[in-house]
């Protein structure tokens, strides 16, 4: 039954697809290849008659044949992925090859398309918030494609791309070399002191040692400061952290660990966050009020 929903699916797709390749064939150039079909993101769980999978194998298939083509439109692209993501959102692997796709396609790629491709990875960041590739790459997009003359959305645009790559940073896997980038960003920003705090933070936890030489670099930069002795100073400070981590949660990966921190000793009391330490309790006797006086 998924094979017959399968090529019904496909031949509907083939013989709309057919249509308008008829309509439009003289006002294409010749060296641009028609749009394959794509149903809008509302009708997509029609079309598939309840074979959502089947139906979004199909439409990725036609997306890496058109794209791969060189010759596509980025909006007919951008609406071929909209329909997979529709049908399969536990896709994983479509939202970095669509957002890609999108961005690359040969004609039609403009600033709709690039806020389309963001919307998608945001999908792709609440379907799946542990990977680090999606906010990487909308953080790009925020960042260095996006283009404006106000000023006031650049900033935004550059803030917003900003905290996507630190947030992407501090997920498993994450390269450290994206740590200067962010930096970058940050001083760019005059948040001098910020981005020095993310590199440290940084250096806590990555093993890479390439990447840990040029974070030192970028450190030494922000502060004015010696790299030697900045990276006598971490490894101190990474040594007591290895101590305490391993101490008090070790089953807890290091990111993890930084926000957490050590256990809470037993004697604590949780109720002292909210009160500051302060007892709210009255202990010292009410004050006895005189009655009024009556003047008459």
């Amino acid at each position: 039954m998924k094979l017959l929903a399968g090529l019904a699916i496909a031949a509907l797709g083939f013989a709309t697809a057919r249509g308008a390749r008829t309509l439009a064939k003289q006002q294409q150039p010749a060296d641009l290849v028609e749009a394959p079909f794509a149903p809008s993101r509302s009708s997509a769980p029609f079309i598939s008659l309840g074979y959502r999978e089947v139906a979004a194998d199909i439409f990725f298939v036609r997306l890496r044949g058109y794209f791969g083509d060189g010759h596509s439109d980025a909006d007919a692209v951008a609406s071929l992925c909209e329909s997979i993501v529709e049908l399969d959102p536990q896709r994983h692997y479509a939202y970095d090859f669509c957002a890609r796709a999108m961005t690359l396609a040969r004609t039609g790629v403009d600033q709709k398309i690039y806020l389309r491709a963001i919307a998608l990875l945001e999908r792709g960041m609440r379907e799946f918030p542990s990977e680090w590739k999606f906010p990487n790459l909308a953080g790009q997009i925020y960042t260095q494609d996006l283009v404006t003359s106000d000023p006031k959305q650049r900033r935004e645009w550059d803030e917003r791309g900003t905290l996507l790559v630190e947030s992407a940073i501090r997920k498993p896997g994450a390269p450290a070399d994206l740590g200067p980038w962010a930096a970058l960003m940050r001083t760019k920003f005059g948040q001098t002191e910020r981005a020095a705090q993310g590199l440290r933070e940084l250096l806590l936890v990555t093993n890479d040692a390439a990447a840990r030489q040029a974070l030192i670099a970028k450190l030494a930069e922000l502060e004015n400061a010696n790299a030697d002795a900045i990276a006598a100073e971490l490894f101190e400070t990474r040594r007591q952290f290895d101590s305490v981590w391993k101490r008090e949660r070790p089953l807890l990966p290091a990111t993890w660990f930084i926000l957490l921190g050590a256990r809470p000793r037993r004697d604590f009391d949780m109720t002292s966050l909210a009160t500051g330490g302060r007892d709210l309790v009255v202990t010292e006797s009410i004050e006895k009020l005189e009655p009024p006086r009556d003047n008459n």
